[in-house]
């Protein structure tokens, strides 16, 4: 029987269903799972530090444990594509939880890192699973909601992350763990009832035909063996890496470089707002620009963007230029997220999709943030300014974009779906 499609009944494209549900419950793990770890980390270290007299060092070195999450993304995504969505998201969101509210009890050095280790074993199946769930439901609005579903960080380190810090001041440190556990708790329950890994009959959100299903552009369904015998498996695979480059070679080192050139610490710490503000508002927009351009050239445009971005940041210095110069950049990397998982689904198909992005994960995870810091690092140490370092980061942007632009969709004849991938 053939579906009549939503549109054709009057209703809007993005109706009140299950999957919508999904969508939010999605955006509700990564505001705690990945915003709380990430943009929150900042929040705790001088309260650490004031308390236990723990060096900024020692804090800091539970970063380096987070490689564990980079390391498991392979066998993460396998068990997304095995075990299904709600399995591992539920399990990982445990750990997690688990791992703020014992942070609240630790007196010990060696506590911080081992539950340091057991929130980097959970992190990635908090949102590895979320591509294919997006993937499933919404097959023709898949960008748009990608994009909405992983707002949750960007939004976190806006909203979060105030309303966390006047918590901590008026109430400590011990209670803010506590908080941000109980919601991740509340949080696993609802994806435990609300996720499902198919669709039910009659309720995905948009039966509209995909730009790449229009063009009669159709990616086989690989397994990780045949995409990996392919060319353009390690074109993306370092290509995607190229992009990893943001957050260890730039990102961090923002607010040290705007203190490099003569600003102050808190005018230096809004650069990085307003950032996670412009990504935030991009993220969509680069959803609804993959459905228009396919997934594979808008990467390329953001990346492009990001490469400009950073040089623009470099050439403006200390004066007012800089804050054009970072919205500008910030506009690609918000598109860098959901899109990075649109091209794994847009070349590889959805069959392996966690298997796969597993793999692109585990590399984009670890190789940035081995490199990246230390090269910058060394660079300022040997020139006394990040320029250089920013330069070559531009550059390592630009090739990124260039090897993504180089893979190609395998096209078949309308109609025709191959099941085994030459």
């Amino acid at each position: 029987m053939p579906t009549k499609r939503l549109s054709d009944q009057g209703k809007s494209p993005w109706p009140m269903s299950r999957g919508w549900a999904i969508v939010w419950a999605s955006f509700f793990t990564t505001a705690f799972a990945s915003g709380a770890s990430q943009y929150g980390f900042g929040m705790f270290v001088e309260p650490l530090e004031r308390e236990f007299g723990w060096t900024r060092t020692q804090i800091n070195l539970s970063l380096s444990i987070g490689l564990i999450s980079g390391l498991l993304s392979p066998l993460i995504g396998w068990g997304v594509d095995k075990y299904g969505s709600r399995t591992i998201m539920t399990t990982s969101l445990i750990a997690v939880a688990i791992s703020f509210l014992l942070r609240a009890n630790m007196t010990e050095l060696w506590q911080w890192y081992a539950l340091s280790a057991l929130m980097a074993v959970g992190f990635p199946g908090t949102w590895l699973p979320i591509g294919k769930l997006v993937g499933t439901w919404f097959p023709a609005t898949r960008g748009r909601m990608m994009g909405t579903a992983i707002t949750g960080n960007n939004v976190f380190g806006l909203v979060g992350v105030p309303v966390f810090s006047l918590i901590i001041r008026a109430e400590g440190w011990r209670l803010g763990y506590t908080v941000i556990g109980v919601i991740v708790l509340v949080i696993t329950v609802a994806v435990w009832f609300v996720i499902q890994s198919d669709p039910l009959h009659g309720d995905v959100a948009a039966i509209e035909p995909t730009p790449t299903d229009q063009n009669n552009v159709r990616s086989s369904d690989y397994s990780l063996r045949e995409a990996m015998r392919t060319k353009k498996f390690w074109l993306l695979l370092a290509g995607v890496t190229c992009a990893g480059f943001s957050y260890p070679s730039f990102m961090t080192q923002l607010i040290p470089h705007m203190q490099s050139v003569g600003w102050g610490s808190t005018q230096a710490t809004l650069v990085l707002t307003v950032l996670a503000g412009t990504a935030l508002a991009s993220k969509i927009s680069w959803g609804l620009i993959s459905e228009k351009l396919t997934a594979r050239i808008s990467f390329v445009i953001a990346i492009f963007t990001m490469s400009s971005g950073v040089i623009l940041v470099t050439l403006a210095g200390s004066s007012v230029f800089v804050w054009p110069a970072i919205v500008y950049f910030g506009a690609g990397f918000g598109g860098i997220g959901p899109l990075m998982s649109l091209v794994v689904m847009e070349v590889f198909g959805m069959r392996n999709y966690g298997t796969i992005q597993g793999v692109v994960t585990m590399v984009l995870a670890t190789v940035p943030i081995l490199i990246g810091p230390i090269v910058a690092g060394r660079l300022f140490d040997l020139t006394g300014s990040y320029d250089t370092s920013f330069w070559i980061v531009s550059g390592i942007f630009a090739a990124g974009g260039l090897l993504v632009f180089s893979v190609r969709v395998q096209k078949v004849p309308s109609g025709e779906e191959s099941s085994n991938p030459p």
